[in-house]
């Protein structure tokens, strides 16, 4: 579940709604005006009824995408689908959620009200136990649609007070969020109830009114509201509603400084949020030159026109969707979008070009988190690159990303994306070169036969060009895709020629990371001690750059399969365990599926099986969710075959399939600790009891729980356990919430007495 950024408060009775219509209807919309509140009742609503729905709940948000034809994949990055490169995303959601009890919520459809409509009819026809919410201005007109229309907070009566008002306990909380000196009385009571009644107790725009309080008497805003809306008293239709909110955020914008109002428009170009750097590169000109463009920002966050978010390197910013909207209106109105819009792929365009050159060093990990955290503005990036070919921006953005695609798993979006860039210039250039090359690997990696014709023009562009970086590059394809359909001896040559050719580049990198390759057939096809001799060349080849992790952990996690087929089982497990939590923290999930992988065929050597079954179970759950096994590789392919012939014939095909599919199960964090020995598995973490208080709690849940009896703060917990603090936040949020509690001092109580029993 997403974290609500502020407390939620009231809805009682619409949350009430959601969970009768859940019974009733496949596919319910909460529609209403933007700033009613939809979305957070949409979450809390899921929240809530998670217990019935023992398939999950995936939440896929709509309000960045602007091409309808990626609906698909947002579903299906949002319920953790595998990319499969011979199936489409529709067909993989149409699978997934087939027998299903799951809810899917897709939150802000409005801009794409006729893509959703088709998607959710084919979806609710395929799949007789699926439920969709949905959050839209307006229904998506879908027969046996259930809409739901969320109303204002209820208006005050003159008595009303915090605890018999939501919309006074809304103002008053975040009045006291603005301004901690704040304290509803019977002395404010009256000013406070004209506000609320004022702004048709609109939850957004009861906000925006509250923060003011920072600079503003309740006199003061109460006056300066009633200017605003003289011509809108009367009607409470949802229109009138519409043009509350409108005048609400009006009123907030005539609040600004003129300097304020030209960056709330300029701001709008961003998606998903973005940092103090990027505002002074992209929104920096043409009169805000002169100033202080951060000081500004931070004015916006004092008005509670952007919020400030917690980045991992930097603090992060955004604005909410409906102002969002708002300055890009004002935006557009000044005909200058296409300039902010250019600026903002500049500068994306210069971050991505920088990360491709600087990946394979010392700040691959600091990169891998920049470049995520901007996943949404490099593909609006995209999208402006693609919409206007000529310069190669779109062919340079995709070479620049190749490390965040690669280095976080996202193969399928990477070949979606380079796709569209290649279709964009059809000139044989090195920028198009590359991209060819990067096209290669994708699909190599996902063992997709038809990338054959990409690996073809990519070695006649390099010929043409005579181009050595690429022509090493184009060798490398080649011994790929010729090691995945068997042909061991060729494919050994060409990564041979291959690294003669990068030899002559001075790529140390790239030839260190054809020593993971050249390993993995050799240790797959019986040759132990030449592998090892492949891994530890290529690690020495690094000694230079001992910063550098994504390719020395390649190289680390072929030694696990190394040790293992040298039969040195305590060697291969202390490396796969030991190499593991590097591989977490970078988020490198096909390097994490293939540690836990040999990790499963250490314990099956060592007759453990059901260890074994349970991490190959947890394996085989995360290359579904990369869309390969063992990249294809056929010896490695065929060793997992025995390795599953040998459990099944154990365990005997029914406790095989219950064991695997309790690892698959598992969520990575949980499936880590088991393979790193830190736990047992599902069945050590059970309660002694049935009756046992933690017993609503998962397996991390519980550790977490014992880590909080320790006196241990959340950022200790997250050091400890090897996880981020956020993720942290949410597991004490989550044990919380599961018994009841409201401070950690109850859970360390409860776990200090389990311990005394």
């Amino acid at each position: 579940m997403r974290h609500e950024p502020t407390g939620f408060i009231g809805r009682a009775a619409e949350l009430a709604g959601v969970a009768r219509a859940v019974a009733l209807a496949r596919v319910i919309t909460l529609t209403g005006p933007g700033g009613v509140g939809k979305t957070r009742i949409a979450l809390r609503a899921a929240q809530q009824l998670s217990v019935d729905f023992p398939d999950g709940v995936s939440i896929a948000e709509l309000s960045g995408l602007r091409d309808a034809e990626f609906l698909p994949h947002t579903v299906a990055s949002a319920a953790g689908l595998p990319e499969i490169a011979a199936q489409s995303a529709m067909d993989r959601v149409i699978e997934y959620f087939a027998d299903k009890r799951a809810l899917l919520v897709l939150d802000t459809c409005e801009h794409l009200v006729d893509a959703v409509a088709m998607f959710a009819d084919i979806l609710v026809h395929s799949s007789a136990r699926l439920v969709l919410l949905l959050t839209s201005r307006q229904p998506v007109a879908l027969a046996g649609e259930y809409v739901l229309p969320v109303p204002p907070l209820p208006e005050p009566d003159a008595e009303a007070a915090e605890s018999t008002n939501d919309a006074v306990a809304l103002f008053a909380a975040r009045a006291r969020a603005a301004c901690p000196s704040f304290v509803f009385s019977d002395d404010n009571r009256a000013e406070v109830i004209a506000v609320c009644r004022r702004v048709d107790c609109m939850p957004l725009a009861i906000e925006l009114a509250a923060v003011r309080l920072r600079t503003l008497s309740l006199e003061q805003i109460l006056r300066r509201l009633d200017d605003r809306f003289q011509l809108l008293t009367g009607v409470r239709s949802a229109h009138a509603r519409h043009q509350t909110l409108r005048a609400t955020i009006e009123w907030s914008h005539d609040l600004c400084s003129p300097h304020e109002q030209e960056l709330w428009a300029r701001l709008s170009v961003f998606a998903g949020g973005f940092t103090l750097a990027a505002v002074e590169e992209v929104c920096s000109d043409d009169g805000l030159d002169d100033v202080d463009v951060i000081d500004v920002l931070l004015a916006l966050v004092d008005k509670s026109v952007v919020q400030r978010t917690d980045g991992v390197e930097e603090d992060r910013y955004r604005m909410l969707d409906t102002l969002r909207e708002y300055g890009a209106e004002r935006l557009a109105r000044s005909g200058r979008t296409a300039h902010y819009a250019r600026r903002h792929l500049d500068f994306f365009l210069r971050m991505a070009t920088r990360a491709g050159q600087e990946w394979m060093g010392d700040d691959q990990v600091r990169w891998g988190e920049r470049l995520a955290a901007d996943l949404d503005n490099f593909r609006v990036a995209m999208d402006c690159a693609v919409a206007h070919p000529g310069d190669e921006a779109a062919l340079r953005l995709v070479n620049g990303l190749w490390g965040l695609w690669l280095g976080k798993s996202r193969l399928t979006e990477a070949r979606r994306w380079t796709d569209k860039a290649l279709a964009t210039e059809e000139e044989a250039t090195a920028e198009h070169g590359r991209a060819l090359w990067h096209g290669c690997l994708y699909g190599l990696l996902q063992a997709d036969p038809a990338v054959r014709e990409l690996v073809r023009r990519c070695r006649a562009v390099a010929e043409r060009l005579d181009d050595d970086f690429l022509r090493a590059r184009s060798t490398i394809a080649e011994a790929i895709d010729t090691a995945l359909w068997g042909d061991t001896d060729q494919a050994l040559a060409l990564y041979a020629q291959a690294r003669e050719q990068l030899a002559a580049t001075g790529d140390q990198f790239l030839l260190a990371a054809t020593r993971t390759d050249t390993a993995a057939i050799h240790a797959a096809h019986g040759d132990p001690v030449r592998a090892l001799q492949e891994v530890e060349h290529g690690l020495r080849s690094l000694e230079r750059s001992p910063q550098e992790r994504w390719v020395r952990n390649y190289l680390l996690i072929m030694k696990v399969l190394c040790l293992w087929a040298a039969g040195d089982l305590d060697g291969s497990r202390e490396q796969g365990q030991s190499v593991l939590p590097s591989i977490v923290e970078q988020g490198e999930t096909m390097g994490i599926a293939a540690v836990t992988e040999y990790l499963s065929w250490v314990a099956c050597k060592k007759e453990e099986h059901e260890l074994a079954t349970l991490l190959l179970g947890g394996a085989g759950a995360l290359w579904r969710k990369v869309g390969t096994l063992l990249w294809g590789e056929p010896g490695l392919t065929h060793l997992h075959n025995d390795i599953e012939g040998t459990l099944m014939l154990s365990l005997g095909a029914e406790h095989f399939t219950e064991v695997y599919a309790q690892g698959a199960r598992l969520p990575t964090e949980e499936l880590v600790d088991v393979a790193c020995g830190r736990t047992r598995g599902p069945g050590s973490l059970r309660a002694t009891e049935d009756g046992s208080p933690l017993g609503p709690l998962t397996a991390r849940e519980r550790q977490v729980a014992r880590l909080i009896a320790e006196g241990l703060a959340n950022r200790q917990i997250a050091e400890r356990l090897v996880i981020s603090k956020r993720t942290a936040d949410t597991h004490v949020e989550h044990i919380l919430s599961k018994l009841g509690f409201s401070s950690r001092n109850q859970v360390a109580a409860m776990v200090a007495g389990l311990k005394e029993k």
